[in-house]
């Protein structure tokens, strides 16, 4: 079954409120099967550098709205993960879930016991880190920019003792099929889409300051949303309700912050705007919505 992005994500949510390592230990029991026809393909790849390759391009046939990507210099190889979705807040279990799933699936691949020299991740730390500290085995930070782990670089030559690559080539052309259906069409518009998140509260960006980041003509940006249907003003207004009622369900933010966080200077304005978007006042709609206690 399929589900959008941000329901997978809240689920994860959910079930991290009954065991909130839940998204950790499942991702350290994960096996090739667990990820279908892309896990297949990452135990064929020859080499630790194709299995990050395949991971970075074909993720998309598992989870949409996510990136997996890598880098590497002459010490490390940093492997990073995020939700690209700006509006989905709340995401520490998918978080770990997909790292530890990828620190998993490494060391299956290579039969060998990595150890990462760090892992980063974007959430709070949590008030207990026992089964991260068991799992990675190495110092740990939180609150960073990106999920993300540290390793020697070393891996990249790490032998592949099952790698096939004739069965790689028999399910690349699947992979290729499923990304292409699955790929957002146009990459600038999830582009701007997080610029105008980010920007958010320190005001409502404008056209131009959009245009400025991407370094592309008024004009130009201008003929790439019309070419969507869209115009600029309503995909600013789509950001702000959707982070709007995201915080308004997902954290404890005040009124106050939650207007200030979307653009609205004034709480009166960012009312008026709420009412509009759902027919209810902020303190009806959270009420609704079973707010964290």
């Amino acid at each position: 079954m399929e589900i959008p992005g941000e329901q997978y994500v809240a689920l994860w949510e959910a079930a991290g409120k009954t065991n909130p390592n839940i998204g950790l230990v499942l991702g350290n029991q994960t096996e090739a099967d667990d990820f279908g026809a892309l896990g297949h393909a990452l135990h064929c790849a020859t080499s630790v550098e194709k299995v990050l390759k395949t991971l970075h391009q074909f993720i998309v046939v598992f989870a949409q709205e996510s990136s997996f990507t890598y880098e590497t210099d002459a010490r490390y190889v940093y492997v990073d993960y995020q939700v690209t979705d700006p509006t989905v807040i709340h995401r520490r279990q998918d978080s770990e879930f997909a790292i530890a799933s990828a620190f998993r699936q490494l060391n299956l691949i290579t039969n060998s016991p990595i150890r990462p020299s760090r892992v980063d991740f974007e959430h709070d730390r949590p008030a207990d880190v026992s089964e991260h500290k068991r799992i990675f085995q190495c110092p740990l930070y939180f609150n960073q920019p990106t999920n993300r782990i540290y390793l020697p670089i070393e891996t990249l030559n790490l032998p592949v003792p099952h790698g096939n690559e004739r069965l790689y080539k028999a399910l690349e052309p699947y992979l290729e099929k499923e990304r292409h259906e699955r790929y957002i069409p146009d990459e600038l518009l999830l582009q701007i889409t997080r610029m105008i998140a980010a920007d958010m509260s320190s005001g409502v960006p404008s056209l131009v300051d959009i245009c400025e980041q991407l370094g592309v003509s008024r004009r130009t940006l201008q003929r790439r949303l019309k070419e969507h249907g869209i115009e600029f003003s309503s995909l600013v207004e789509d950001v702000r309700r959707e982070l709007a009622l995201a915080y308004m369900k997902d954290s404890e933010y005040s009124m106050t912050e939650i207007s200030l966080l979307v653009g609205y200077s004034e709480s009166g304005s960012f009312t008026r705007a709420f009412r509009r978007w759902t027919g209810q006042s902020p303190q009806q709609y959270r009420a609704a919505n079973h707010p964290l206690s």
